[in-house]
């Protein structure tokens, strides 16, 4: 966890010991006063209604320093970073909001199941390789570009692309799951803080199908848009180039109006 969040729940807790401290000494006017007096301050600090709408603002915001914290470590996983690349320059412009990269790390790993696991110890093993090669030299573009990285990104693909055989539910199951807003922010393993309805967004996440082509035509752009040298190592992989393996599911994205 990045120091956001304790650092927060410090400021919080300075701000009552404040209040405390404040509500002793003008209620012990420059004299010494009692345990009990003092039990007594405590009661009144913990009802009072001048601290609600501060408890509601902490709460928010600590909220959000989990989910940016979850989101931080899940975007420091390789395989993660790999899948995501090609439609970063979607979420750098705006078009599209960083909130939906909870639910498509979900998708993923919805889609992929345990293999994205054995894909995600191949690319943490990847890049501790680049590190140790490049030192200070390392950019992640070299992780992108490195034909091992390539080939998991077009495994992965592949797997998706399959996964759509019934194009039209598929998309609409999709389109469903980006719309979600979480009711939950992850605290752990086992651990959820729940979100009260004051926190939720007004309106619903607006995921439709135009976002629907534009997302996909970026995430399989690496299959729509290859080099000469890739198509070659791609064949060599797979057997056949991309329009030969996943052709029905390329001809519906080509035909995806954005």
């Amino acid at each position: 966890m990045s120091g956001r969040g304790p650092a927060y729940l410090r400021k919080v807790t300075n701000t009552v010991l404040d209040a405390l401290l404040q509500a002793a000494e003008t209620a012990g006017h420059d004299r010494g006063f009692s345990l009990e007096e003092l039990a007594g301050l405590v009661a009144r600090l913990k009802t009072s209604e001048q601290f609600t709408e501060f408890y509601r603002r902490g709460y928010r915001q600590l909220l959000e320093a989990v989910a940016e914290d979850e989101l931080q470590h899940k975007r420091a996983d390789a395989f993660h970073r790999l899948m995501v690349h090609p439609f970063s320059p979607h979420l750098q412009d705006g078009t599209f909001d960083r909130a939906i990269l909870p639910n498509v790390f979900s998708f993923y790993h919805l889609v992929l199941g345990e293999e994205a696991q054995t894909w995600d110890d191949e690319c943490r093993t990847l890049v501790e390789g680049l590190k140790t090669q490049l030192g200070d030299e390392f950019q992640w573009d070299a992780f992108y570009g490195d034909p091992a990285a390539k080939r998991i990104l077009w495994r992965a693909l592949v797997r998706i692309a399959a996964s759509f055989k019934r194009w039209e539910v598929r998309r609409d199951w999709f389109i469903k799951l980006m719309q979600y807003t979480p009711t939950t922010v992850s605290m752990g393993q086992n651990a959820f803080v729940v979100k009260t309805g004051e926190h939720e967004p007004a309106e619903p996440r607006v995921f439709t199908n135009h976002e629907f082509c534009q997302f996909f035509q970026a995430q399989f752009s690496p299959l729509t848009e290859m080099s000469a040298d890739d198509l070659t190592a791609f064949r060599r992989e797979f057997g056949a180039d991309p329009h030969h393996l996943i052709g029905d599911f390329l001809l519906h994205l080509a035909s995806c109006p954005v």
